[in-house]
């Protein structure tokens, strides 16, 4: 089941490789009415605290499969569905430190429907999250 927010509660953690934090996670619920192909995510900036990424950089877990922005850009097969979380990866050395955080996301999606230059329609969250 998913939380009504678009930041979901659960999922947020530091990633590890070899032992060393790389990077940190959360999860994201779909924030427009119905899902969207793979093709049509303009990706997410990231902000915690003075930390900031641009759209590009964060990872995308869809389906069971890790994709850049550009992967996704180009992807005919990949759909992110109104009922599936988006796992983002976000890289940053040394993960984020215990404790509460403040997250903020701007999601940049494409609808076909809607003229090109009032393209992407960005939808922003912010939430408190824990991190143990």
């Amino acid at each position: 089941m998913l939380d009504r927010d678009i930041i979901q509660n659960r999922g947020v953690r530091n990633v590890y490789a070899d032992g060393e934090a790389i990077g940190f996670q959360f999860r994201l619920r779909m924030p427009n009415y119905r899902g969207l192909w793979g093709s049509l995510i303009e990706g997410v900036s990231v902000k915690v605290g003075d930390l900031r990424w641009d759209r590009e950089t964060p990872r995308w877990t869809l389906q069971g499969r890790e994709f850049t922005c550009a992967e996704l850009r180009t992807s005919t097969d990949v759909r992110w569905q109104l009922d599936e979380p988006a796992t983002i990866t976000v890289p940053h050395p040394g993960g984020l430190p215990a404790g509460v955080h403040l997250l903020e996301i701007d999601i940049a999606l494409q609808a076909p429907y809607i003229p090109a230059e009032f393209q992407p329609s960005v939808f922003h969250a912010e939430r408190k999250v824990t991190l143990l």
